[in-house]
């Protein structure tokens, strides 16, 4: 059987399907050809680190197909998820003459993903795309979902617009290349699907955390597999973010806040929504939502993971409260975070929270103050 044959099949919305399996990448050529048989134009959208290791491995694979391909590299980075970037790839696209029977490839991790993803939904007022992700954090989140976006002054991730990618290939031996940071930043946000909705999951993680971050094949695969079914799950129901959907940003209320904000040290998406659940749990705890015995279990979690959970202390509590008031899940002018009961139990929508009850909880831990 070919590793295709062999992959765990993954539905999330519509037609859009995760395939999830060791070895798929090799495999990628030929099921897009059998796939998009009257796709005439093949775009690569990839950054130019992923692209050196996998790239050109790619697109041989595509024209030994007899497809039609181009490739297109980004300067690597979350600078690099921006308007200036897009159009450029826009450009680049209509320079090529690239119609509406054109497939957008992503190739890379979630900035490439979210870009290339945005680029597909707008180009010609919408052309397909699919998601080869290369990260942990791009497999069991930003790949699944078709939320797509770029980054602006005033936040991350606020222009942008829904577009499934018609097939996420989840090739878990293209993590092979990671390094540890890069791994377990994106474990964080399986941590988080544990935690807000699949008890079984975070006990796994609890248990196994030294053969995850070795990379056992075993192990990865059951987080990976079951954090992305998880998500579609959710997806499935709540496509557009009404409301169910919003809760999967557990963590991302105040590490949005940590991640915009210029900090001593560089830290990853995944290592400020890790930052994120910690602080959020326990402003949930202060308001009497859930016992505090959880917010500990949670942080024991992610430290097994070696995973921040402090908030930088040169960050300022005004400056981390102006970035909350602008986040995607508020309403009415409101702060709201998903309400966490328990690992593994969440309320269906975010609830708003008193701006006052945060603010006086960061200016305990900040030595920033206001």
């Amino acid at each position: 059987m070919s590793a295709l044959e062999k992959a765990r099949s993954i539905p999330v919305v519509g037609d859009s399907t995760v395939l999830v399996g060791p070895g798929l990448f090799s495999e990628i050529p030929k099921d897009i050809k059998n796939k998009f048989p009257k796709t005439s134009k093949f775009v690569i959208i990839s950054d130019k680190t992923v692209y050196g290791l996998y790239g050109d491995k790619l697109l041989e694979g595509c024209k030994a197909q007899g497809l039609n391909t181009i490739a297109y590299q980004i300067t690597p980075g979350e600078k690099s998820k921006c308007r200036k970037v897009k159009a450029e790839v826009e450009d680049f696209m209509l320079e090529n003459r690239c119609l509406r029977d054109t497939l957008v490839i992503a190739l890379g991790g979630g900035v490439v993903g979210d870009l290339a993803g945005f680029v597909a939904a707008t180009y010609l007022r919408g052309v397909p795309v699919v998601q080869i992700p290369t990260s942990v954090m791009a497999m069991v989140d930003s790949s699944v979902g078709g939320k797509t976006a770029i980054n602006v002054p005033a936040g991350k991730n606020l222009i942008g617009a829904f577009h499934q990618p018609r097939v996420v290939y989840a090739d878990m031996l293209l993590l092979k290349t990671l390094t540890e940071k890069q791994v377990k930043e994106g474990l964080a946000e399986a941590v988080k699907m544990g935690c807000i909705r699949n008890a079984e999951l975070f006990d796994y993680m609890e248990k196994n955390a030294e053969k995850i971050l070795k990379q056992d094949s075993e192990a990865l695969a059951e987080v990976i597999y079951t954090a992305i079914k998880g998500k579609a799950d959710v997806v499935a129901q709540d496509e557009k973010e009404k409301g169910l959907r919003s809760t999967l940003n557990f963590g991302h209320t105040i590490g949005h806040a940590v991640e915009a904000l210029e900090k001593k040290e560089v830290l990853y998406h995944g290592e400020c929504v890790a930052i994120g659940m910690v602080h959020e749990m326990a402003v949930l705890a202060d308001m009497g939502h859930l016992d505090v015995k959880h917010v500990d279990r949670i942080t024991e979690c992610l430290k097994a993971y070696n995973l921040p959970t402090d908030i930088p202390e040169e960050l300022k509590v005004e400056d981390m409260m102006k970035k909350m008031k602008i986040d995607k899940k508020n309403k009415n002018g409101q702060i709201r975070i998903t309400c966490v009961q328990g690992i593994g139990k969440s309320l269906p929508d975010p609830i708003p929270i008193d701006e006052g009850a945060v603010s006086k909880y960061l200016k305990g831990l900040v030595k920033g103050g206001s």
